[in-house]
């Protein structure tokens, strides 16, 4: 999923109170900007409103004063909504195997037998439902479930290319990529 955010450049024209406002928004897309940044997000800012400030209409006063307060918001906001808290390692494991299912390019060798990848990923969850408390974090799953039989065989994945890695090389792989995915993964597109 990739999010793209667009903001406005606020310009104020001649007012008594436009450099405050102005200044206000300048700060606060600055500090998004930054936020983005720092998190690997996309800033961009794209459009431009413009704001036509009155000394006479009070209302104009106000309505910047919303139009700017609005955007602060909205940049909070969005920004929050795009955080999301780190996942529990039962959620880690959980997404390990529907990684293992939905990788149907793949092959994965039990007892040298291929299988295929919802064939695994059922043998997967009937092992860990076997397990039961045995298997308190992701490294418990990966290390005492998913990588050998209980003979102590190990399990390989075999890529289109023939390429064969042990089943712990190719679930750490995948656990790096589920717990720091790529900022464009994480940045939401327009």
């Amino acid at each position: 999923m990739s999010l793209s955010l667009l903001t406005s450049d606020f310009r104020l024209r001649r007012c008594a109170t436009a450099r405050p406002i102005r200044a206000a928004i300048a700060a606060a897309f600055s500090s998004a900007r930054e936020l983005f940044r720092r998190s690997g997000l996309s800033f961009c800012s794209q459009s431009t409103v413009t704001i036509m400030l009155s000394t006479s209409h009070k209302s104009s006063r106000h309505a910047a004063t919303f139009a700017a307060l609005l955007a602060v918001f909205v940049v909070q906001g969005v920004f929050a909504a795009t955080l999301t808290p780190p996942l529990s390692d039962a959620e880690k494991i959980q997404a390990l195997i529907r990684t293992v299912e939905a990788r149907k390019d793949l092959q994965f060798i039990r007892l040298d037998t291929a299988h295929s990848s919802r064939e695994a990923a059922n043998v997967l969850r009937i092992k860990l439902a076997f397990a039961g408390d045995r298997v308190k974090t992701v490294d418990d799953f990966i290390d005492h479930v998913a990588t050998a039989t209980q003979s102590g065989k190990p399990y390989y994945v075999r890529y289109p290319d023939g390429t064969e890695v042990t089943s712990a090389e190719f679930l750490r792989q995948e656990l790096k990529r589920i717990e720091h995915p790529p900022a464009a993964k994480r940045a939401i597109k327009r």
